[in-house]
């Protein structure tokens, strides 16, 4: 229970001593640096500056007893007041960079002609990619691998898949590893063709759309990179057609979608 509320108190940037220590006042009241510190297990000096600490914090105030200054806890409801001043400070951050981007934005898009490149990491970073890929408004050339890393994502729940698919148009260029089945896809709008997986063995997700190259891989720690770059785009449809130049058509087979997967 006690760890608990040290963790929320750390999260609201006490440390740990300063936990411990603010903790132990509120358990024995108004005491003096040298009870305190015995309560909270911390030595005498670094209780100081612990307490001193929190003062800053507004969580501890001073009064005299006698001839010994005395150190008293304030309420717990004064951590209400540390959480108002952390969202003001983000506030103001958010204020001063809604100031400045628009002119990192000018910076940032003053070369035009500089390739501009994003990398994902893990799942997320990969359904994000996705998301992209198949909201594109461009017609899509996607190069991918039909194996069991494929079939991993398509096994994905369902409020995890990527809406959108059905409105792709362009070209699928598929390698089917021996053993498995393309899974259903909607390919009204888009040529597909089959390269042989025998001869080229890879594993993996290559899709361009504009002038955007798009590059996954599922294999073990999930990655992937997005080049947005006219020239390179370019090079890499030229690799593109040269695959799909050697690439033969692919027909569905007569019950492909009765167990619609994608």
């Amino acid at each position: 229970m006690l760890e608990d509320i040290k963790t929320g108190l750390n999260d609201l940037g006490l440390s740990d001593k300063e936990a411990e220590v603010y903790l132990a006042m509120l358990e024995i009241g108004p005491s003096s640096v040298q009870d305190i510190a015995k309560r909270a297990g911390v030595n005498r000096s670094t209780t100081y500056v612990m307490v001193e600490g929190l003062k800053k914090h507004g969580l501890v105030s001073t009064y005299e007893k006698g001839k010994k200054i005395v150190f008293a806890a304030e309420s717990p409801e004064k951590l209400l007041a540390i959480v108002s001043e952390h969202m003001g400070l983000l506030e103001a951050k958010r204020d001063r960079l809604s100031q400045t981007l628009p002119r990192l934005l000018a910076i940032f898009n003053a070369v035009e002609d500089k390739p501009r490149v994003r990398f994902f990491e893990g799942d997320a970073g990969l359904v994000s990619m996705r998301e992209e890929i198949v909201h594109s408004k461009e017609p899509l050339w996607e190069l991918y691998a039909i194996d069991e890393m494929l079939m991993d994502l398509v096994k994905v729940e369902p409020e995890h898949r990527i809406e959108g698919s059905k409105q792709l148009h362009g070209r699928a260029l598929i390698s089917v590893k021996p053993g498995f089945q393309v899974p259903f896809f909607d390919i009204n709008g888009v040529d597909v063709r089959e390269i042989d997986y025998k001869k080229l063995p890879f594993t993996g997700d290559l899709a361009i759309s504009g002038s955007r190259v798009y590059i996954l891989s599922h294999r073990g720690r999930s990655l992937g990179v997005i080049i947005d770059s006219k020239d390179i785009a370019e090079v890499i449809k030229a690799l593109y057609e040269m695959a799909w130049s050697c690439a033969v058509a692919w027909t569905p087979p007569p019950d492909w979608g009765k167990n619609k997967t994608l």
